[in-house]
């Protein structure tokens, strides 16, 4: 007969993945805690982390504060965290404009970054030399050996996955052979994803909320506007691959119209090209003036900073124009809000300063309201430190999903 079990090593690294997730949501933690919420006894928990603590996996803090309310007999809880400078962790990220890379320890606490900006010249074989360059250059700058590197996450925007030859395979992605191609360069071990859903991941705050874990919504605003799903502190499988589903939302029922989308779709109404067009077709000397003056007559100028500059100048068409903009994306928010019960909806790549989404926050308060708006931040993950997102992947995959063990 077919013998059928778990391993000994297997049932070790789960319960190390399951130690490690209760200190990840709720550290820094006693151990009596953690065996509580793992239902496990006290000893086998206490075995584990002294293992863990030797290892250099774990780190002991000290004593647990005092609750003067509930004075406790004998000796006091001692607390342990995970000791985020046991393993560190190289990360890129390649979208439609730049290719940022950096180096982080386990608390994705940045050591080193590197940015290059790319265009329709850049070959894929530039990205890819950048990228083996670079994370060799940081590794050395560092003085780190190679066991205390984690590895090297990657990940890539939708709109690049042709660029850099990347394509479904049985319905996944195939990124075997862009890995091969990096592999030629760098002894570490590669892992790559939709930059979308981990740069998602690399915005969440895993610790829970009064005991909670809340659900968010990640909006990415490019080339092509995608959307990332975190649900109890995991990506939702609807959106590891097909980010791009947000892009057939209605947010304006009978809007405009784009070929093979419905009409009034984010595609025709919020993609970047749609919400410059809008401004094209109100851009003149004669009914935009300021916005006329603040690009020296020439549209190709048009950006964020202009557009609000122009709006403050009371230049009426362009605050009709930014309001009715803000007004779809309210739309977007509050049907995000409500169908994955999101906590929270961040917005990146985005480009808004404080004072222009504080301006965007009281539109959205007036339209719905304080509740909803106030779920909606910005991105942590701005320009130079999308990388985050590969961070977050091989210290996922090589250090939480491994229980800690090389």
């Amino acid at each position: 007969m077919e013998k059928r079990g778990i391993s000994k090593l297997d049932l070790k690294r789960r319960n190390r993945m399951q130690i490690l997730r209760v200190i990840r949501e709720s550290g820094p933690i006693s151990r009596v805690d953690v065996a509580s919420a793992l239902e496990i006894t006290r000893a086998a928990v206490t075995i584990i982390t002294n293992e863990m603590i030797e290892e250099g996996v774990l780190v002991e803090i000290g004593e647990a504060p005092v609750n003067t309310e509930k004075l406790q007999k004998g000796r006091r809880k001692i607390l342990i965290d995970i000791n985020v400078n046991s393993r560190f962790a190289l990360g890129a990220t390649v979208d439609e404009r730049e290719v940022t890379v950096g180096l982080t320890n386990l608390n994705s606490e940045i050591l080193d970054k590197s940015s290059m900006v790319i265009d329709d010249r850049t070959t894929s074989k530039d990205i890819i030399n950048y990228i083996i360059k670079t994370c060799n250059e940081m590794v050395a700058n560092s003085c780190l050996t190679k066991d205390k590197i984690l590895g090297l996450g990657i990940g890539i925007v939708p709109t690049m996955w042709g660029k850099l030859k990347i394509f479904y395979k049985d319905g996944v992605l195939d990124f075997t052979n862009f890995i091969e191609k990096l592999s030629g360069g760098l002894s570490f071990d590669i892992h790559c994803g939709n930059a979308i859903g981990l740069m998602a991941l690399a915005n969440n705050e895993f610790k829970t909320q009064n005991g909670y874990q809340t659900n968010q919504a990640f909006i990415h605003n490019g080339n092509q506007v995608n959307l990332a799903v975190i649900e109890k502190n995991e990506l939702s499988s609807d959106y590891v691959y097909y980010t791009s589903m947000i892009e057939r939302y209605i947010v304006n029922p009978n809007g405009k119209a784009y070929e093979g989308y419905p009409n009034g779709s984010v595609k025709a109404e919020l993609s970047r090209t749609a919400m410059l067009n809008s401004f094209y077709e109100i851009y003149s000397k004669e009914k935009t003036p300021v916005l006329y003056e603040l690009t020296d007559g020439d549209k190709n100028k048009i950006n964020t900073e202009n557009v609000f500059m122009a709006l403050m100048r009371g230049e009426e068409p362009v605050k009709q124009l930014v309001d009715s903009i803000i007004d779809k994306y309210t739309v977007l928010v509050n049907n995000l809000a409500i169908s994955h019960f999101a906590k929270k909806i961040v917005l990146h790549n985005f480009n808004l300063n404080e004072k222009q989404f504080d301006y965007v926050k009281r539109e959205m308060i007036r339209l719905v309201s304080e509740e909803i708006a106030d779920r909606v931040v910005l991105s942590k993950l701005e320009g130079k430190n999308n990388f985050l997102g590969g961070c977050s992947l091989i210290i996922q995959d090589n250090f939480y999903v491994k229980g800690g063990m090389q």
